[in-house]
């Protein structure tokens, strides 16, 4: 199936296009054969709407590439780190946004995206450029797993809040 345009980055869809098939799997597992899954097919109720669920399942996939990318920056082979990367950089990507109540809606335009959120990391796109830029880096890596960090703290802060205000 083509993707349509605006996910249509070739980092993440190099062809242009997502496999027809897909196995099923619970959420968020699908993220791990599709970038951006739950963003282009929602699931009821969208991610970005219960992200208090959401959120922690999605960084729970990262920490199983982490581990993988750990192992492949151990051998420094650059080839195998580059898969879980990409996976990782959608994973933050759409977590991101779920943690602002919106679905990452054009990944293309993504610097937009990201620099209009209220809720990011400090220098979230600079620092997403470097990663963008050199995605098999171990420097890359390590920015990831910095922004996966800020981000999961953000989001227990969001957590809090909501639940603050809901007494």
């Amino acid at each position: 199936m083509r993707v349509p345009t605006e996910w249509a980055h070739p980092l993440f869809f190099p062809d242009g296009h997502m496999p027809d098939a897909l196995p099923e799997e619970p959420f968020p597992r699908l993220f791990k054969h599709v970038p951006f899954y739950y963003d282009i097919v929602p699931p009821f109720p969208p991610p970005w709407e219960a992200f208090e669920q959401s959120l922690p399942a999605l960084i729970a996939l990262w920490h199983e590439e982490k581990v993988e990318l750990e192992r492949c920056f151990a051998r420094r082979d650059r080839r195998a780190a580059r898969g879980p990367i990409v996976r990782g950089l959608a994973y933050l990507l759409s977590a991101l946004c779920w943690l602002n109540g919106r679905p990452m809606a054009n990944v293309v335009d993504w610097m937009d995206t990201v620099a209009a959120l209220p809720h990011k990391p400090v220098n979230a796109v600079e620092r997403l450029q470097f990663i963008f830029a050199g995605p098999d880096r171990y420097l890359s890596f390590v920015q990831l797993n910095e922004l996966f960090a800020e981000t999961e703290k953000l989001a227990h802060k969001q957590i809090a809040i909501k639940k603050r205000m809901a007494r």
